[in-house]
């Protein structure tokens, strides 16, 4: 009797187990007590269909081709497909009400149903509709669900978006959901003061230094925040509840306008147009497709547009990149701060596009990675864009140091040359010279009347062209022709002899510090005319690639050797020097049949 009760116990003891157990345990999460969090990713069963496809909620359940979920937040990228989502509920914790979360914001339109066999209760919602319509007033979307002690319950879902289709689902407990909220808002606060703080920091130096780079970081940190707002719901929620179109074509829009900012802040802090001429006009070229981007928000659909973006997106943290490594390497020092920047920006952008286009699943990484990437770019870049700053006036003290050691040279040039051209002017007004043209004067008043006032008109007319030109920087060189004829004029009478000045290729454009030509000629006739009655100087002009060149030669011979270092030659090279600072040159030497001055002048 014994052995047939104990039979009898083992055949009818999983009755009542059966009887309480899930009626499909493979796609049942079982809520339990003391654990509030239950991601059903493993757990939930999924149905694709084409849009084309109508299809009523009570056929869609008689459907045998549901899929069971191969990832824990199945992510399908960029998708036109409808898809349905079914999952069961089997309470055994003495907790009856829970939320289901389903965290990604910017999903255009989702119907929940919730109910049993007989009564479902359906409850749409979605960035597509009004933000009140939602069930709680969340970023993202929560659906308050009860459930009684030991009662199972199935939940569908339908999903349907024009942008990257994903639902990561977790199920939590009424205290564990505030504790998510709890810590949400704070890393949300943190990462929005972050940006709060650098946007007011950045603006005070604006006013301060009036630099246009901190005004592009200023548009494009503050475009790139709102965005961020509007990936994370903040947006729809705070700013437009009653404008789901905008909250539609806000992200392409806003995201756009803050790639077009970032790549104008990009170009000014790398100063490509300088350093990478060919990489500055793809970077222009990469601005104008977010222009083109921005226009196509109102035209096309957001299928089309947020998969531009995301496209663009990819591009833009190529290339900058790319900028930043070629500027570095060209020895750009601001560029180490940006590109350092760039890389935590970079894993962020990097790893949400993938999940954008359905290559990596969403979870904590590839959701809020982006923002952590930007916060630690945004304060990097900040950096950077003080320490070019602090760069661009320290070279500015430099360049100001050599601007003031360039002008204290110059004026010694000036003092020199002043000093050597008193001195010049005493050897050309020399009482002797004076006395011998006055002498002369005297002798041809009764003699030659008419060579003693050619002699005085010509030496009055040169001592005023002499007088009036020395203070000039520089003259034309033709009127200093005009000053070594006069001189040769005035020597040809003095000594009854002739003396003649011929130039080839002079313009009227030619210009030459004054008196130049004339101390040449004087040395020359000086030098190299003893015991002769004639004598020919010729001017030519030369034009060589990037060089002028001034040929003045005379056919004398000189009896003694000329000094290089004498005050003629030292009032040219300094006059020369203060007119074309270190782009001259002078020379003299003797040449067949007489001797050659050449002064050179550069572009």
């Amino acid at each position: 009797m014994t052995h047939v009760r104990f039979y009898f116990l083992l055949l009818f003891l999983p009755f009542p187990i059966l009887l309480s157990s899930p009626i499909n345990s493979r796609i049942t999460t079982i809520l339990k007590n003391g654990q509030g969090e239950y991601p059903i990713g493993y757990h939930m069963e999924i149905l694709s269909l084409s849009p084309e496809t109508k299809i009523s909620f009570e056929d869609v359940r008689k459907f045998k081709s549901f899929e069971e979920s191969k990832s824990l937040s199945p992510n399908f990228g960029f998708t036109k497909n409808v898809y349905w989502v079914r999952f069961e509920l089997y309470n055994e914790s003495k907790e009856k009400d829970w939320f289901i979360h389903l965290s990604y914001p910017l999903l255009d339109k989702i119907e929940f149903y919730e109910g049993n066999e007989t009564t479902w209760k359906k409850t749409i919602t979605g960035d597509s509709y009004v933000f009140s319509q939602r069930p709680m007033e969340e970023k993202s979307f929560i659906f308050p669900i009860r459930i009684n002690f030991k009662k199972n319950h199935t939940y569908y879902f339908r999903f349907e978006s024009e942008g990257t289709v994903q639902f990561p689902i977790t199920i939590y407990s009424h205290e564990r959901f505030l504790k998510l909220k709890e810590k949400e808002n704070l890393s949300l606060g943190i990462y929005y003061g972050i940006l709060f703080v650098l946007i007011i920091y950045n603006l005070i130096l604006l006013f301060m230094l009036r630099d246009f780079g901190y005004l592009y970081y200023l548009l494009y940190i503050s475009l790139y925040g709102l965005s961020q707002s509007v990936l994370n719901g903040l947006a729809f929620q705070i700013f437009w509840p009653n404008s789901p179109y905008w909250a539609n074509i806000s992200l392409p829009f806003i995201g756009g306008f803050s790639l077009f900012w970032g790549i104008q802040f990009t170009r000014s802090f790398l100063s490509t147009k300088k350093h990478t001429p060919t990489l500055d006009k793809i970077l222009m070229l990469l601005m104008a497709l977010m222009l083109c981007l921005m226009l196509s928000s109102f035209i096309f659909s957001y299928f089309v547009n947020i998969y531009l973006l995301a496209s663009l997106v990819m591009l833009f943290a190529i290339f900058v990149f790319l900028v930043a490594v070629v500027c570095w390497d060209k020895g750009y020092k601001p560029a180490r701060y940006f590109l350092i920047a760039w890389v935590a920006l970079l894993f962020g952008v990097g790893i949400y596009s993938l999940k954008g286009f359905g290559i990596l699943p969403a979870n904590l990484v590839t959701e809020y990675g982006l923002q952590a990437g930007s916060a630690i770019e945004m304060c990097l870049l900040s950096l950077g864009l003080a320490y070019k700053i602090k760069l661009a006036n320290s070279d500015k003290n430099k360049a100001e140091r050599k601007i003031a050691a360039y002008k204290v040279k110059l004026q010694d040039a000036k003092l020199v040359s002043s000093r050597l051209e008193v001195e010049l002017l005493k050897n050309n007004i020399h009482p002797h010279f004076l006395l011998n043209s006055i002498n002369a004067t005297i002798i041809w008043l009764d003699e030659d009347p008419e060579t003693a006032k050619q002699l005085l008109s010509a030496l009055s007319e040169e001592l005023r062209s002499i007088l009036k030109l020395t203070n000039k920087k520089t003259i034309t060189v033709t009127e200093e022709i005009n000053i070594c004829k006069r001189y040769l004029e005035i020597m040809s009478l003095r000594k009854e002899s002739k003396f003649e000045f011929k130039s080839e290729g002079i313009t009227i454009k030619d210009m030459i510090p004054p008196i130049v030509l004339l101390t040449l000629v004087e040395n020359g006739l000086t030098h190299g005319y003893q015991g002769k009655h004639s004598g020919l100087f010729t001017l030519k002009k030369k034009r060589e690639k990037n060089k002028t060149k001034y040929i003045l030669f005379n056919d004398g011979l000189p009896t003694t050797k000329s000094d290089s270092l004498g005050t003629g030659i030292k009032y040219i090279k300094s006059r020369l020097q203060e007119a074309f600072p270190n782009r001259w040159d002078f020379s003299s030497k003797v040449v067949l049949g007489g001797w050659e001055n050449t002064i050179t002048l550069m572009d």
